[in-house]
Protein backbone atom coordinates (compact mmCIF):
# COMPACT_ATOMS: atom_id res chain seq x y z
CA UNK A 1 0.00 0.00 0.00
CA UNK A 2 2.50 1.93 0.95
CA UNK A 3 4.23 1.61 -2.30
CA UNK A 4 1.44 3.21 -3.96
CA UNK A 5 1.86 6.30 -2.35
CA UNK A 6 5.51 5.92 -2.96
CA UNK A 7 5.08 5.94 -6.95
CA UNK A 8 2.46 8.19 -6.78
CA UNK A 9 4.51 10.96 -4.80
CA UNK A 10 7.36 10.40 -6.90
CA UNK A 11 5.40 11.01 -10.53
CA UNK A 12 4.12 14.01 -9.23
CA UNK A 13 7.80 15.31 -8.42
CA UNK A 14 8.44 14.44 -11.47
CA UNK A 15 5.58 16.22 -13.47
CA UNK A 16 6.16 19.27 -11.10
CA UNK A 17 10.01 18.99 -12.23
CA UNK A 18 9.34 19.06 -16.14
CA UNK A 19 6.47 21.72 -15.67
CA UNK A 20 8.12 25.17 -16.61
CA UNK A 21 7.97 27.17 -13.02
CA UNK A 22 10.18 29.41 -11.42
CA UNK A 23 12.05 27.74 -8.45
CA UNK A 24 10.77 29.52 -6.05
CA UNK A 25 7.24 28.04 -7.02
CA UNK A 26 8.73 24.95 -7.69
CA UNK A 27 9.92 24.04 -4.11
CA UNK A 28 6.89 25.18 -3.19
CA UNK A 29 5.07 22.69 -5.26
CA UNK A 30 7.26 19.91 -4.04
CA UNK A 31 6.70 20.93 -0.57
CA UNK A 32 2.85 20.66 -0.95
CA UNK A 33 3.24 17.55 -3.42
CA UNK A 34 4.94 15.71 -0.53
CA UNK A 35 2.70 17.21 2.38
CA UNK A 36 -0.35 15.46 0.61
CA UNK A 37 1.39 12.23 0.26
CA UNK A 38 1.86 12.51 3.80
CA UNK A 39 -0.89 13.10 5.01
CA UNK A 40 -2.35 10.28 2.71
CA UNK A 41 -0.15 7.98 3.37
CA UNK A 42 -0.94 8.51 6.79
CA UNK A 43 -4.35 7.79 6.79
CA UNK A 44 -3.80 4.55 5.19
CA UNK A 45 -4.47 2.38 8.22
CA UNK A 46 -7.86 4.05 8.96
CA UNK A 47 -9.29 2.66 5.55
CA UNK A 48 -10.41 -0.56 6.72
CA UNK A 49 -11.88 0.88 9.52
CA UNK A 50 -13.68 3.65 7.11
CA UNK A 51 -15.00 0.96 5.13
CA UNK A 52 -16.65 -1.10 7.79
CA UNK A 53 -18.73 1.99 8.96
CA UNK A 54 -22.03 2.39 8.12
CA UNK A 55 -22.00 -0.80 5.28
CA UNK A 56 -24.73 -3.13 5.13
CA UNK A 57 -23.95 -6.51 7.61
CA UNK A 58 -23.29 -8.64 3.94
CA UNK A 59 -20.82 -6.35 2.48
CA UNK A 60 -18.51 -7.24 5.49
CA UNK A 61 -15.71 -9.26 5.80
CA UNK A 62 -15.69 -10.75 9.31
CA UNK A 63 -12.43 -8.59 10.22
CA UNK A 64 -14.31 -5.52 9.39
CA UNK A 65 -17.45 -6.69 11.41
CA UNK A 66 -14.72 -6.29 14.65
CA UNK A 67 -13.88 -3.28 13.25
CA UNK A 68 -17.78 -1.89 12.77
CA UNK A 69 -18.57 -3.26 16.42
CA UNK A 70 -15.72 -1.52 17.91
CA UNK A 71 -16.35 1.97 16.15
CA UNK A 72 -19.99 1.91 17.37
CA UNK A 73 -18.87 2.19 21.42
CA UNK A 74 -17.76 5.30 22.17
CA UNK A 75 -14.08 4.86 23.99
CA UNK A 76 -15.80 5.33 27.41
CA UNK A 77 -17.73 2.13 26.74
CA UNK A 78 -20.97 3.45 28.34
CA UNK A 79 -22.39 4.39 24.64
CA UNK A 80 -23.31 2.38 22.01
CA UNK A 81 -23.85 4.67 18.75
CA UNK A 82 -23.38 4.00 14.75
CA UNK A 83 -25.94 4.07 11.46
CA UNK A 84 -27.06 0.58 9.96
CA UNK A 85 -29.01 -0.18 6.53
CA UNK A 86 -31.49 -2.20 5.91
CA UNK A 87 -31.34 -4.56 2.50
CA UNK A 88 -34.52 -3.56 0.05
CA UNK A 89 -37.87 -4.56 0.79
CA UNK A 90 -40.77 -4.71 -1.58
CA UNK A 91 -43.17 -1.38 -1.40
CA UNK A 92 -45.61 -4.36 -0.46
CA UNK A 93 -44.07 -5.59 2.27
CA UNK A 94 -43.41 -1.90 4.29
CA UNK A 95 -45.07 -0.19 7.05
CA UNK A 96 -46.06 3.45 7.44
CA UNK A 97 -43.64 5.61 9.27
CA UNK A 98 -46.76 5.65 12.27
CA UNK A 99 -46.25 1.66 12.42
CA UNK A 100 -43.00 1.24 12.64
CA UNK A 101 -42.77 3.84 15.27
CA UNK A 102 -45.45 1.92 17.52
CA UNK A 103 -44.01 -1.56 16.66
CA UNK A 104 -40.38 -0.31 18.49
CA UNK A 105 -42.28 0.97 21.27
CA UNK A 106 -44.49 -1.35 22.13
CA UNK A 107 -43.18 -4.66 20.98
CA UNK A 108 -39.42 -3.71 21.28
CA UNK A 109 -38.65 -0.79 24.04
CA UNK A 110 -41.13 1.39 25.43
CA UNK A 111 -37.79 3.41 26.99
CA UNK A 112 -36.07 4.79 24.24
CA UNK A 113 -37.17 7.55 22.39
CA UNK A 114 -38.04 6.63 18.74
CA UNK A 115 -38.00 9.16 15.84
CA UNK A 116 -39.47 7.94 12.03
CA UNK A 117 -39.37 10.00 8.64
CA UNK A 118 -39.53 8.22 5.62
CA UNK A 119 -38.67 4.53 7.02
CA UNK A 120 -35.64 6.45 8.63
CA UNK A 121 -35.47 5.33 12.33
CA UNK A 122 -33.63 7.38 15.19
CA UNK A 123 -33.47 5.82 18.34
CA UNK A 124 -32.05 7.02 21.66
CA UNK A 125 -32.46 6.20 24.98
CA UNK A 126 -30.92 4.05 27.66
CA UNK A 127 -31.24 0.48 27.98
CA UNK A 128 -29.12 -1.81 30.71
CA UNK A 129 -25.82 -3.17 28.43
CA UNK A 130 -24.48 -4.06 25.46
CA UNK A 131 -26.49 -6.95 24.77
CA UNK A 132 -30.16 -4.94 24.62
CA UNK A 133 -28.35 -2.09 22.62
CA UNK A 134 -27.31 -5.02 19.93
CA UNK A 135 -30.32 -7.04 20.17
CA UNK A 136 -33.02 -3.87 20.02
CA UNK A 137 -31.17 -2.83 16.54
CA UNK A 138 -31.35 -6.14 15.73
CA UNK A 139 -34.99 -5.53 16.16
CA UNK A 140 -35.64 -2.79 14.19
CA UNK A 141 -33.75 -4.04 10.99
CA UNK A 142 -36.30 -6.94 10.96
CA UNK A 143 -39.71 -4.23 10.37
CA UNK A 144 -41.16 -4.59 7.07
CA UNK A 145 -40.35 -0.58 6.01
CA UNK A 146 -37.38 0.34 8.02
CA UNK A 147 -34.87 1.63 5.69
CA UNK A 148 -32.09 2.50 8.05
CA UNK A 149 -31.62 3.30 11.86
CA UNK A 150 -29.23 6.02 13.36
CA UNK A 151 -28.98 4.72 17.41
CA UNK A 152 -27.36 6.61 20.27
CA UNK A 153 -28.04 4.30 23.17
CA UNK A 154 -26.29 5.06 26.88
CA UNK A 155 -25.27 1.55 28.43
CA UNK A 156 -25.90 1.25 32.34
CA UNK A 157 -23.62 -1.63 32.41
CA UNK A 158 -19.97 -0.71 30.97
CA UNK A 159 -19.19 -2.56 27.69
CA UNK A 160 -16.42 -5.44 27.99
Amino acid sequence: MYSVFFLLTAMTLILIGLSPFKPQSFVRSVFLAGLICLICGNSVSALPQLAAMGAADSALDQRQRVFDESLKLDPTKLRYRGLEYVQFQADSERLSDTQIKSTIKSEINSDIFVAVASGSVQIYGDVQDIDVARDVVTQIKTIPGVREILFDLGLETKAE
